[in-house]
């Protein structure tokens, strides 16, 4: 049974960008009512799909955006929440901005096997 991994700057080029798997990215920030719709969602798809597919969450700081303080929200322009990066192959496969339902993030996630 898998779960959502936390990642951060530290530890991104591991868990994500050398991950063999696709690997989804839920860019997500304190107070986000969005952020928190899908989160409970996320945690679903990780146990149904958490074999084909790593799921992760990166907590992003108002510094991290302001300040461009995180080189990683910098790198790929996260500016809205929650911000979704789909990799595969340590590129960025889809991307989606703001939150789903379950069946559109069900869409999302079987889009990358």
């Amino acid at each position: 049974m898998a779960s959502v991994m936390n990642v951060n700057k530290e530890n991104f080029e591991t868990e994500v960008l050398a991950c063999e798997h696709p690997v989804l990215v839920d860019f997500y920030a304190d107070g986000c009512g969005p952020c928190e719709f899908i989160a409970p969602i996320l945690e679903e798809l990780a146990e149904d799909h958490g074999d084909q597919i790593k799921f992760t969450k990166f907590y992003v700081t108002m510094e991290d955006v302001l300040e461009n303080s995180n080189e990683i929200v910098e790198k790929y322009e996260v500016m809205g929440f929650p911000t979704l990066l789909l990799f595969k192959g340590g590129e960025v496969a889809q991307s989606h901005l703001g939150a789903m339902n379950r069946e559109e993030l069900l869409a999302f996630v079987e889009a990358a096997l």
